[in-house]
């Protein structure tokens, strides 16, 4: 697949990153609360109406708009609004009473599921209404003709009752009210198939949505009357299908001459056995019959690789081009002046025609009519979830070439539905891929972020959907790890911890949720990496370890769970504390005699150990296990990791001095000797399986002339690195001013000859790395 086929990502507009940024940070343009809640514009501040709609509907997609928040946006003398969208917000009447303070031109309260009918008359006092949007509000209109009689919003254009219970005379009513309505969606409202109530609107009704409704053969014959009319939907999804024929759409095209859109989708086209006017691409639906459509697909599929257009010279008889220009396989259409800009097939199999009339098409045909699906009917929950299933299906077996568009639809139906199960689990299985290969290179970081905080909302909403988590986190696995992440990394560690304890039938979970926080741990350091000990990582790895241990069970988990605690106590005393104080001692040795046989595992938990030595003020602790280590300085099971490790802890607990050594067994003279003794049988160009950050732990070892065994491993450790890998630790030496302390340990006579052997060593390791540096420039 060539990148050239790719449509690039554009970055997010700088209105919208200033808006997201100031919702983020309310203290920008309002006084807060000690709780930092917002509770007025501030005296400074004055949100015009191009800001403030913005504002209010940007809070309400992310699901921040409630009563308290659109109180602060009522004041008419610090905001103006005028296009107010608020759809599927928690909001109650107060809001909509607080809203009268503004002459609104919109207002979306679809699906706001907490109005009731006494809000009613707030919206009606909004005089320069033009735009109503109560879809799904199925209380508002309950009254409505039972007293009140009155919709006085003269100016209004467009309304939107969809899915809300009326009765035939509360429609006719309110419609009465309304002449000059150019749109209106009915959608679920009509139930006896009667469109009388359209008359009235019949000379200026522009857009007529019916979608789900009872409708009859006899209904459209109202429709037919709306001369003006510019979109028609008819579509069906739970209702009894209308049975369509071509004379039904040669009728429509014919007296509805501004047609440009229809949506006809999940009817059903019906064609007589003689008819002779059958579509003609390949297949022949019988009379209430249809063809096998799964082997159809498969075979579509093995054909056309790209799922595009097929053409075909022998079609252009069987599908003329009319005296307008425009050729359509389906007769019905054929008498169109100009293609229609869209057309709603879903469901029927009529989108897989080869000439279809239109600059847009839903369908499940190819990736273009499929994303339509998810684009346009991102309110319908059922169509959108048969287009979010077809272009997962579509995504595993062919190479897709509208990644970025179909990343954005997906992510607009994610936020829409952000706790339908089915919806999460669809969309972020397509996101997987998406986030892939060469799809990944065309996003731009905001597409990025915008994935991953669905990801992490759908991880927050959807706690026990096993196959959720695990879409969401092989998703999050593909991107860059922390990098990605930094934008939201405090919501990112909590969720990972938490979703690293949570277990599923193949432990799946907790090797994608593990490895993650050890990618997290690896790459942070200073404040972060003490931010991810408070948030909970050490808690969750001793907690993963203690199941392990209880279960007698030693995998990958385990072992990643140690890693991840070596890494997350470097350098950070906090954590290694952590460590001590949730009984890490004690699963150290549960695991050590528990899984002998596990050289890896033990090389991790004496990495961590060797951290924890590195803290002063807990290496007590540390010295009542002193001869647990001794015994590991013989240890060659993975190299002299394990060796190195052991001797490396005892040092620092040497350096502490003979006071502070208060165990009579091993004595310190013993350990002195072992620590030796091991020291003398490592081989210095011994590759290793370690990676320093800093020698500041090394280093700080070296003055300790009162135990000359503690700067020999010092020394020698300093080099073997710089001896295996010079272009790394040479510069670090020299970095940290090693270089400068070894010379000082060289003159200083009480330097014993054998560490000075190591410096020299060392020091010509690092000064020949130098020179050639120098000479290479």
């Amino acid at each position: 697949m060539a990148g050239g086929d790719l449509e690039e990502d554009s970055p997010c507009p700088l209105t919208d990153t200033v808006i997201n940024y100031c919702i983020s940070n309310v203290s920008t343009f309002c006084d807060v609360d000690s709780d930092g809640k917002p509770v007025r514009i501030r005296d400074d501040a004055y949100l015009p109406s191009i800001i403030c709609d913005r504002m209010v509907s940007t809070l309400s997609k992310q699901g921040a708009a409630n009563d308290d928040m659109v109180r602060v946006f009522c004041d008419p003398s610090k905001t103006k609004l005028q296009r107010v969208n608020l759809s599927q917000s928690p909001i109650t009447n107060e809001s909509i009473h607080n809203l009268s303070n503004h002459k609104l031109v919109e207002l979306d309260v679809s699906n706001c599921a907490l109005l009731t009918e006494d809000c009613l008359r707030d919206i009606l006092t909004q005089k320069n209404l033009q735009v109503l949007n109560i879809s799904g509000c199925s209380r508002v209109l309950q009254k409505y003709g039972f007293p009140l009689f009155d919709f006085p919003l003269q100016k209004l254009r467009s309304l939107n009752i969809g899915f809300i219970e009326l009765s035939a005379t509360q429609l006719h009513l309110l419609l009465q009210h309304l002449p000059r309505l150019t749109s209106v969606d009915l959608s679920k409202v009509i139930k006896n198939g009667d469109l009388a109530c359209l008359n009235i609107v019949k000379d200026t009704l522009k857009s007529l949505v019916i979608h789900d409704c009872v409708l009859v053969a006899a209904s459209l014959e109202y429709v037919y009357q709306l001369s003006a009319l510019r979109h028609l939907d008819i579509s069906v999804n739970d209702q009894e299908k209308l049975p369509l024929t071509n004379e039904i759409l040669k009728q429509m095209v014919k007296s509805l001459p501004c047609l440009s859109s229809l949506d006809i989708s999940g009817n059903t086209m019906v064609y007589d056995d003689d008819e002779e006017d059958q579509p003609d691409s390949g297949f022949r639906p019988k009379k209430g019959k249809h063809s096998d459509k799964k082997q159809r697909k498969v075979e579509r599929m093995q054909v056309d690789k790209s799922f595009g257009d097929r053409k075909d010279e022998d079609d252009t008889e069987t599908s003329p081009i009319n005296e307008h220009g425009v050729r359509s396989s389906l007769e019905g259409l054929r008498g169109l002046t100009a293609p229609l800009q869209f057309l709603g097939l879903l469901g029927m199999e009529e989108c897989e025609l080869e000439y279809l009339p239109a600059v847009r098409v839903t369908g499940l045909a190819n990736e273009e009519q499929i994303l339509n699906v998810i684009d346009v009917y991102h309110q319908r929950r059922d169509f959108l979830l048969k287009g979010l299933n077809a272009y997962f299906d579509l995504l595993r077996v062919i190479e897709c070439f509208k990644p970025v568009w179909a990343t954005k639809v997906i992510l607009v139906a994610m936020k829409r539905y952000p706790k339908d199960n089915q919806v999460q689990i669809s969309g972020s299985a397509s996101l997987y891929h998406l986030t892939r290969g060469l799809y990944k290179k065309h996003m731009s970081i905001h597409l990025k972020q915008q994935i991953i905080i669905v990801l992490l909302t759908a991880i927050e909403n959807i706690t026990e959907s096993v196959t959720l988590l695990r879409n969401c986190g092989l998703t999050l696995f593909n991107f860059s790890i922390p990098g990605d992440f930094q934008f939201q990394f405090e919501r990112v560690v909590k969720n990972l911890v938490k979703l690293a304890l949570t277990e599923d039938r193949d432990g799946l979970l907790q090797r994608i949720y593990v490895h993650m926080c050890n990618s997290i741990v690896c790459h942070v350091e200073g404040d972060q990496k003490k931010l991810v000990g408070k948030l909970g990582i050490v808690r969750c790895m001793l907690q993963l370890i203690s199941d392990r241990l209880e279960k007698e069970v030693c995998d990958e988990v385990l072992e990643t769970a140690w890693s991840t605690l070596w890494n997350v106590t470097d350098e950070t005393s906090e954590n290694c504390e952590m460590f001590l104080d949730g009984n890490g001692m004690n699963y150290f040795l549960q695991c050590r005699s528990t899984f002998q046989e596990n050289p890896e595992l033990l090389r991790n938990m004496m990495g961590l150990i060797g951290n924890v030595a590195e803290v002063q003020r807990l290496r007590p602790q540390l010295l009542a296990h002193a001869d647990v280590f001794v015994d590991l300085l013989s240890d060659r099971s993975d190299g002299i990791e394990v060796s190195y490790n052991a001797a490396g802890t005892l040092s620092h607990i040497l350096s502490d001095g003979p006071e502070a050594w208060t165990i009579d067994t091993p004595t310190r003279g013993e350990v002195l000797l072992a620590i030796i003794k091991a020291i003398d049988s490592w081989t210095m160009d011994t590759k290793r399986n370690i990676n320093y950050r800093s020698f500041e732990p090394i280093l700080r070892l070296l003055p300790v002339y009162h135990t000359p065994e503690v700067q020999y491993w010092a020394v020698w450790a300093l080099a073997n690195l710089c001896t295996v890998l010079p272009n790394k630790y040479c510069n670090l030496l020299e970095k940290e001013g090693g270089l400068d302390r070894l010379k000082a340990m060289r003159d200083n006579p009480r330097t014993s000859e054998e560490v000075k052997r190591l410096i020299k060593v060392t020091l010509d390791l690092a000064i020949g790395k130098k020179m050639r540096d120098v000479l290479d420039v």
